[in-house]
């Protein structure tokens, strides 16, 4: 073998080492996992609606990943610096987040809702929150919405779920304005006969997708696998284990 030949072989062999370490190279994904029933942590591994979720869109669009836990306000910023490749936890997908990220497609339809306490008769809808003390969450859309909706209502934002719900048994906070899912499944679960969510959602339906850094080559992928997983069932079985019905 020539000298020529050999470099050419020698720099092939690295441009294969590089495209394999690249393909076996974990996705890093940020999520927020104070996130019940989306996202959290139970005996040691991360679970819930979104978790299961992303376990399937790996497995079709063929990425190993990595969870990054973190605040949720923290999600948008990471992409934005490329810290992760991509975050889930139901984030909804609203102009101002798609300005400086990408999103894969909707995945998944929420509301904004209240919570108060079980005892509460003076919140009734979203216009008696005027006043009041609210407490929500960071970075979420329920900022935008209160300040739209209710401008004279005492906000006080948390890094964390569980903080807002802590605010409001502790009778600090009048009302929680959140994601109704998250409501729901707090007033049903460790919430049961403390608090109550109100019946029906603030706002119209938004749409809940992925994100990822501009410009990602993760976005077609994973499209090309919701829609897989949506066609053959497993979509509709994660969504029934974790809510207990399809959506009407």
């Amino acid at each position: 073998m020539n000298r020529r030949t050999l470099i050419g072989a020698v720099f092939a062999t690295m441009a294969f080492a590089h495209a394999a370490m690249a393909q076996d190279k974990p996705v890093v994904v940020g999520t927020s996992i104070d996130s019940k029933p989306f996202d959290f942590a139970q005996d040691g591994k991360y679970v819930g609606f979104d978790q299961d979720l992303l376990a399937e869109i790996a497995k079709d669009a063929g990425f190993k990943y990595e969870i990054t836990p973190m605040d949720f306000g923290a999600l948008i910023p990471a992409l934005q610096t490329a810290n992760i490749d991509l975050a889930i936890s139901s984030i909804f997908m609203t102009d101002a987040r798609k300005k400086v990220v990408d999103f894969s497609d909707v995945y998944y339809t929420s509301a904004l809702g209240i919570l108060v306490a079980a005892n509460d008769m003076t919140i009734k809808s979203g216009d008696d929150l005027a006043g009041k003390k609210v407490a929500s969450v960071t970075g979420a859309a329920a900022t935008t919405w209160l300040k739209e909706h209710v401008p004279t209502a005492q906000v006080t934002l948390f890094p964390q779920v569980t903080n807002m719900f802590m605010e409001l048994q502790a009778s600090r906070a009048d009302a929680v304005v959140y994601d109704y899912p998250f409501l729901a499944y707090f007033a049903a679960t460790e919430g049961e006969g403390k608090v109550t969510v109100l019946e029906r959602p603030v706002g119209d339906g938004i749409p809940v997708g992925i994100a990822f850094p501009k410009g990602s080559a993760l976005v077609d992928k994973t499209n090309a696998a919701l829609k897989t997983i949506k066609a053959d069932g497993r979509y509709d079985a994660i969504y029934k284990k974790w809510f207990g019905k399809l959506p009407g």
